[in-house]
């Protein structure tokens, strides 16, 4: 079962986590960038554990982080394909609601896509189905037992 407490309250913790991801991200992406352009190619961004996007204070978080900044960059709008997934179908409903009150969301070329699965067979089932693209994953199971 998961504790939702994790998103009450933006921990000192937490935004550093969400920040250090963000970075990390945009520091790979930036390497992956230029040959993936010239193949015409994607690049993604996969969050299996995303929450609702913000905690309740109204802090951003890794979701969120990622998608704004990639609306402000030329190359991810028109390359980054960016799955989120939570069990919790109340943070899945929120983040979609988030997602689409973004400034510019429309501006990205491919559509964040918003999952509501266990972390299991099913997910695995959904990525070897998918052509595959150079992915950052990021997985933080907090609060899951």
């Amino acid at each position: 079962m998961r504790d939702n407490s994790f998103f009450d309250e933006s921990q000192e913790q937490s935004q550093v986590k969400a920040e250090i991801v963000a970075k990390y991200f945009w520091a790979w992406a930036k390497v992956i960038i230029p040959s993936q352009k010239r193949r015409g190619n994607k690049i993604a961004y996969i969050d299996l554990f995303a929450g609702p996007g913000r905690y309740k204070d109204g802090t951003r978080s890794t979701p969120l982080l990622i998608l704004e900044r990639a609306i402000r960059d030329p190359d991810m709008r028109e390359m980054l394909l960016t799955l989120f997934n939570d069990k919790d179908s109340n943070n899945t409903q929120t983040l979609s609601q988030t997602i689409e009150s973004i400034p510019d969301i429309s501006l990205l070329k491919h559509r964040p896509q918003v999952y509501n699965e266990e972390v299991g067979e099913e997910i695995v089932k959904m990525f070897e189905q998918m052509r595959l693209v150079p992915t950052l994953f990021f997985v933080d199971p907090w609060g899951y037992k």
